[in-house]
């Protein structure tokens, strides 16, 4: 038998690996990244910070309410969280700063996102097998590094140039509105079965909830109680609103607004151009839309290519690193 202390700590372990996801944030005054081997073409940024990125196999899961609000949450974090510095360096780290506001002070900073998926593994004590079956299924990892990187510019566009629109505007509230009232009329014994989740399973228990993945693979305990928690909301939802909608109202309510139901963002997303910014240029970012404000700059995010060889160098005057796991 294995030792309280021992079965406590894997506990913990397993706990951690299986939080959606995982970031390595790194300071830095110069890095390039390798995004066509074949060609041996690199992107190349300047001082700020570079961002090593993997999801865990039940980030999609977690994610599932509403994966786009969660995304820009987290990019949100560290973009004004205090990990980067300008070239002003004290060694009392005095000069930690948010990329957000040192752009905003005129300060030229940079993002570079790299895909690591080997940031969730496992290595216990005494053992020397490392362990990666806790990683996300690389299809679905992609969409959400993408969704990471949309976030990571537009979360930016927002602070920089205030575009972020209004909590209390009252269509957005009605809109909203009627988004959930949507999301109610959709029978819980299908809702794994249609929207964002069509497809993503291959078996399910009598109720409807998702047992197997869409390989026929159990699972993950952390992945059903997940679920469970999202199948127990929906019925309370569906019940309450059956009370006060007639049979008919919730067939052609949950046919024309099973996207609204999954918490899919209906509303335009601004256009993404390429940036007229040359390519190694610390302003550029990829997007275009409002006027930037006198005296403050945009961020220059780049990314490496998902699932590709990632050769990388960098130049920093010093490890500043740190570690999170949302």
């Amino acid at each position: 038998l294995k030792p309280f202390w021992l079965k406590f700590s894997m506990a913990l372990v397993q706990a951690e690996a299986a939080r959606g996801i995982h970031v390595v944030v790194q300071r830095c005054l110069r890095a390039r990244l390798l995004i066509d081997a074949a060609n041996d073409q690199w992107v190349e940024v300047g001082r700020g910070l570079v961002f090593f990125l993997s999801f865990s196999q039940v980030a999609q899961a977690a994610l599932a309410e509403d994966q786009q609000r969660s995304l820009k949450q987290v990019a949100k974090s560290l973009l004004t969280a205090p990990l980067s510095t300008s070239d002003r360096w004290k060694a009392d780290h005095s000069d930690a700063d948010s990329v957000i506001s040192l752009c905003r002070q005129g300060e030229d900073q940079a993002v570079l996102v790299v895909p690591q998926a080997s940031l969730v593994s496992r290595l216990y004590a005494g053992e020397r097998n490392v362990k990666y079956h806790q990683q996300c299924a690389k299809n679905e990892a992609k969409k959400l590094y993408d969704g990471f990187v949309e976030a990571l510019n537009t979360v930016s566009q927002e602070l920089i140039c205030c575009t972020a629109e209004s909590k209390h505007d009252p269509d957005k509230y009605r809109e909203l509105k009627a988004q959930r009232a949507a999301a109610a009329l959709v029978s819980p014994d299908t809702f794994f079965k249609v929207g964002e989740y069509e497809g993503k399973f291959s078996k399910y228990d009598e109720r409807g909830v998702p047992t197997h993945d869409a390989e026929g693979n159990a699972l993950a305990k952390s992945a059903g109680k997940k679920f469970e928690k999202l199948f127990a909301a929906q019925l309370k939802k569906y019940e309450k609103a059956g009370s006060n909608t007639t049979s008919k109202e919730k067939d052609e309510a949950a046919e024309n607004g099973v996207e609204e139901a999954h918490g899919l963002d209906l509303a335009p997303r601004p256009p993404r151009p390429a940036s007229s910014v040359a390519e190694d240029s610390p302003t550029a970012t990829g997007l275009s839309g409002p006027q930037v404000p006198e005296g403050a700059v945009m961020p220059c995010i780049r990314h490496g290519t998902f699932g590709g060889r990632q050769g990388f160098e960098m130049e920093s005057l010093g490890p500043f690193t740190h570690s999170f796991v949302f």
